[in-house]
């Protein structure tokens, strides 16, 4: 074969034979207890054992489908986050990744953490795979990320250097399954604080039991919603009883247990009933192999003894040998339980090996204030704290700031282009008639060599609000951004993105990157927000507090209602330390005054409803003797519609057929008033009161009155009284004409 192919055989495969050659860091070790020989040892090294493991994928930080780096970007920083200020071991990050190159040219990869460069490699071949693994290092951060940074990059050489110079067909493609693989310390978190910021990505939040009293409901979804508000998904874990059926797939018994027979029916994983109080013990005895690993713990007053009971069944099995160790180990697994809760108390404890927040049962709406962006930092101070009150503050004002709702300024490199992010929830500003009315945006920007200016556009969930050519002169240029009520939503995301064209002085110089900042002055502005009979019209009158209406059976089925429930009061702004929480019985309607979100409760003296349910058959009407819709048979699905009593408007969902839809994460609802849930999340959403959208549309028609434009009215005056002015003179030069003639 010819050297010169031989040659370029070897050069296409070596970015791959690198990636080979690499040594690979080492993934997380097995737990200790894992390699025991005997059941004392097991509880020993259980006890001893204090690291927590930690795997965050891509998805779980919101990226649903794959990355692709390309022609318009070749760059993306991707935040890990990670415990602040704790150490972390044996961490590592996997890159899924595949390559695609039509164009040709010198394409090079380079992955940077925290802003060092890590890896760098050229990449020749027309396709491939890109995956590699990166060690991290174990260092504290401060700020609760690693920050990772793709740089994907080709260089085409060419004659005329002021020509296109993109490569639309090098494509870099990562997958959502990419991870982020560590362990930290869990000896190391030490205050309320730090225990919140540690949570990953879908804690845990465990309840006493499929059957909860009305005070532990009620605190446990105040927990989810405050989870959701937070950025995080929530799942909900139960303790078993007798009779329950666990799954236990990806459940790793010791060997050295499984000559005990309550651990010995646990080891052939699959799903099981359980048949005794020993397997209930048995189950929190797997610590953190086990299915019931806790993050928050909503502490009913019936749940020490029962699980003290299930224990003491437990040790009954147990070789007398291993009392003492399976002792020590149980004082500390239970410390959550062993020293009973008073009124109101939030504290920090060991579960099953690892810390949680154990929170009082009836001190949930105290602990979903106590975490909120304005009183985190007083959590810090204490692994233990007795909360009376905790709530965001409150005043009649005009303005707030980005950096009140959580928003840091920040100064960004562009080279051509970068974003700026933030969000809030709209409980946070919205209240007393209020709602944002007008973003303010301030920035600014180092001057470039290109003679095009650099253009700034702001976002609100994807809608434009307003772009502007910068000046770029280092100085403030500020951006007001009136946002129609159609781009709101309950949870908002802010977006600002600076763009610049790549252009030289004449094609002598390179492209370099200028710095832009988003300044801490930025702020929303709050107007008074007309009532609406929408979705949207909802969220200013649920602000300030609700009526959360749910029927009593909802508590003896706890598992799966919660999520429900956290899922619609994220979806319709309510927030969690004000609302009023009520079990419906069957006997009479429920009686409640103000704004209600009323969950599978029927409301006889609501307002008439254009939705009528009748054996599982949906109608739609509108005015009409022809239905809009008339469906049955309908089955996992749900219908969430805006609703009247009196003088008082909320929300009413219903479940349509015998089973509820799965609810997991909050709708994104906007200017409906019905909407339809199924499987999926929201199926179909419509006004019946507007079908037109003609709302949405004056919506967006410019005011005189708008911020954005009150200063046309001088203009028109000014204008107007100088037509008048010119009308007046050419009257006058024709009169003194027509009296010389």
């Amino acid at each position: 074969m010819n050297k010169l192919v031989i040659a370029r055989i070897l050069w296409t495969l070596l970015p791959l034979l690198a990636a080979a050659a690499e040594p690979a860091p080492s993934a997380l070790p097995p737990a200790p207890a894992a390699s025991a020989v005997s059941p004392s040892q097991v509880f020993q090294r259980m006890s001893a054992d204090n690291w927590i493991p930690r795997v965050v994928t891509f998805a779980d930080l919101g990226l649903s489908g794959p990355l692709v780096l390309g022609q318009q970007e070749t760059t993306r920083e991707i935040a890990l986050p990670v415990p602040p200020g704790l150490p972390l071991a044996n961490a590592t990050l996997q890159v899924d990744a595949s390559f695609v190159r039509a164009d040709g040219g010198r394409t090079t990869l380079i992955l940077s953490l925290d802003g060092f460069p890590v890896s760098a490699r050229p990449v020749t071949a027309e396709r491939g795979d890109g995956s590699l693994t990166l060690a991290v290092d174990g260092a504290p951060r401060a700020s609760g990320v690693v920050r990772f940074n793709i740089d994907w990059r080709t260089v085409i050489n060419r004659e005329n250097t002021c020509s296109d110079l993109r490569t639309p067909g090098n494509l870099l493609r990562i997958e959502p399954s990419t991870r982020f693989t560590y362990r930290y310390d869990g000896s190391a978190v030490q205050d309320l604080s730090a225990a919140w910021s540690a949570l990953p990505s879908s804690p845990a939040i465990l309840i006493a039991g499929n059957k909860l009293s009305t005070e532990a409901y009620d605190s446990a979804w105040r927990l989810g919603l405050a989870l959701q508000r937070a950025g995080k998904r929530p799942r909900i874990k139960a303790l078993p009883g007798i009779g329950e059926v666990v799954d236990l797939q990806g459940v790793v018994v010791p060997s050295a247990l499984r000559s005990i027979p309550a651990f010995a029916v646990l080891a052939d994983g699959g799903k099981r009933r359980i048949k005794d109080l020993a397997e209930v013990g048995a189950l929190m005895a797997l610590g953190q192999a086990g299915p019931l690993q806790a993050d928050i713990v909503v502490a009913d007053r019936a749940t020490g003894s029962s699980m003290a009971q299930a224990l003491d069944e437990l040790r009954a099995q147990l070789p007398a040998e291993s009392a003492n160790a399976f002792n020590e180990w149980r004082s500390r697994a239970l410390d959550g339980w062993g020293r009973q809760l008073v009124s109101g108390q939030v504290r920090l404890a060991n579960v099953f090996g690892r810390p949680a927040i154990v929170v009082a049962p009836d001190a949930g709406a105290q602990a979903a204030g106590l975490f909120t962006q304005s009183w985190q930092q007083v959590a810090a101070m204490a692994p233990s704290l007795l909360v009376q009150a905790a709530d965001d503050p409150k005043a009649d004002l005009s303005a707030v700031s980005l950096k009140y709702l959580g928003a840091k300024p920040a100064t960004l490199d562009v080279l051509s282009r970068a974003d700026w992010n933030a969000g809030f929830d709209i409980g946070m500003v919205a209240g007393d008639g209020r709602a944002p009315g007008t973003l303010v945006i301030d920035v600014a920007a180092a001057p470039g060599a290109a003679r095009t200016p650099p253009v700034v556009s702001v976002f609100m969930n994807d809608v434009l609000l307003a772009a502007k050519e910068m000046e770029a002169n280092g100085r403030r240029e500020r951006i007001v951004a009136p946002i129609p009520r159609h781009a709101l939503a309950t949870r908002n995301d802010i977006r600002v993105s600076f763009v610049r064209q790549q252009a030289s002085d004449r094609c002598r110089e390179t492209p370099e990157a200028y710095p832009v900042s988003v300044l801490g002055s930025s702020h929303l502005l709050l107007d008074r927000a007309e009532p609406t009979g929408d979705f949207n019209g909802l969220v200013s009158r649920f602000a300030n507090g609700v009526n959360l209406l749910v029927p009593v059976s909802y508590l003896y089925d706890a598992q799966n209602s919660l999520p429900r429930v956290i899922s619609l009061a994220a979806s319709t702004g309510v927030t969690p330390s004000r609302a009023r929480f009520i079990a419906v019985a069957d006997v009479g309607p429920p009686k409640f005054k103000g704004p209600f979100l009323a969950i599978d409760v029927p409301l006889q003296e609501a307002g008439k409803s254009e939705v009528k349910l009748e054996g599982g058959r949906l109608l739609l009407a509108q005015g009409s003797d022809r239905p809009l819709l008339d469906v049955s048979g309908l089955n996992r699905a749900g219908l969430l519609e805006v609703a009247q009593l009196g003088r008082d408007a909320g929300a009413s969902y219903r479940t349509l057929g015998r089973d509820a839809p799965v609810l997991d994460r909050p709708l994104q609802l906007s200017s409906g008033n019905v909407a339809v849930i199924g499987m999926t999340g929201l199926r179909a959403e419509l006004n019946t009161i507007d079908p037109a959208g003609q709302g949405v549309a004056r919506d967006g028609r410019a005011a005189l009155a708008d911020r954005a434009g009150w200063w046309l009215l001088p203009l028109l005056v000014v204008a107007f009284v100088g037509a008048m002015l010119a009308y007046a003179w050419r009257v006058h030069r024709r009169r003194r004409g027509d009296g010389v003639a």
